[in-house]
């Protein structure tokens, strides 16, 4: 038998006006126990044995069996150290989906190639803004093009990350439905503009422009209302320092930007305050260049 850990890092997604494209990853890490067993489709996870199909990993791990090819004649348990909590836009599921591949990379493929990689994950989760960052660590860009996605890694800001996680749950389909159909043009150009200006503020550490590049009008403005009181919470964020505050990815988590010498834990309470006592736990993490890795 063969026994083997893998980490993958909670994800920032979206970024403010960056809807499916921009990602980051965080030092907040789910980890997952890996062990070998001898009988062909045997999968169990906490000591009991579940059917593969309805376990993300396990079938994330079936799934790259019959997309990259392979053989693997034996069974696997799982024991998993949860830390991102799941369903709050923290990309819980994408690191689910990373931990059956890497699984695959260790005991199938290990020559796998990196972009094949990112694609599998991304066509697997829906969109590839959490799945690249959480596999690959740093700030991620993606993009598709004739049904390719291609995707780039850029160096992660050094920037703490302040947590809001109120304790209600967002769908991420309902999340989606909410969405327009169609945006006039003058709110996708507003939205455009502030990506161009929010790429260039983090690799520029130009953090006067953040507040700025991190509004828009694409997803924002609608998932808002799923959550609660988003625009109070960000003003106190801002009023407690942050540098610029937003959904993270589909939401419930608000996420803000705080310089690494500022008290990101009064920018988290300060955004917690706006949904009342014991309605959200909070957290300080910073952002990563680490993504999955076996540890």
């Amino acid at each position: 038998m063969t026994s083997f850990q893998i980490s993958v890092p909670a994800t920032l997604s979206n970024l403010g006006p960056g809807y499916d494209v921009l990602g980051l990853a965080l030092t907040l890490r789910n980890r997952f126990f890996f062990q070998t067993t001898d009988e062909r489709g045997d999968f169990q996870s906490g000591g009991k044995k579940v059917a593969a199909k309805s376990h993300l990993t396990f079938r994330t791990f079936i799934e790259a069996l019959q997309e990259f090819g392979g053989s693997y004649p034996g069974g696997l348990s799982l024991e998993q150290e949860e830390r991102i909590p799941r369903s709050r836009g923290l990309g819980s599921s994408a690191t689910a989906r990373t931990a059956g591949l890497m699984a695959y990379l260790k005991l199938v493929n290990p020559e796998l190639e990196i972009e094949k990689q990112v694609s599998f994950l991304a066509k697997a989760e829906g969109h590839p803004d959490n799945v690249t960052p959480a596999l690959r660590g740093g700030l991620t860009l993606c993009g598709h093009e004739n049904g390719e996605l291609r995707h780039l890694v850029l160096p992660a800001p050094k920037l703490q990350v302040a947590l809001c996680i109120p304790h209600k749950t967002v769908e991420t389909n309902a999340a989606r439905k909410i969405l327009p159909a169609q945006y006039p043009q003058s709110e996708v150009v507003y939205s455009t503009s502030r990506i161009a200006f929010l790429i260039a503020g983090l690799l520029q550490k130009d953090h006067e422009v953040l507040d700025f590049a991190m509004k828009d009008l694409i997803h924002q403005p609608y998932r808002k209302t799923l959550i609660g009181p988003v625009d109070e919470a960000f003003d106190n964020a801002k009023r407690a320092g942050a540098l610029s505050a937003f959904i993270s990815g589909s939401g419930s988590t608000l996420a803000a930007f705080v310089p690494e010498d500022s008290d990101a834990s009064a920018v988290a309470k300060s955004m917690a305050e706006a949904f009342g006592d014991l309605a959200c736990d909070t957290k300080v993490v910073m952002t990563s260049e680490a993504g999955a890795q076996f540890e």
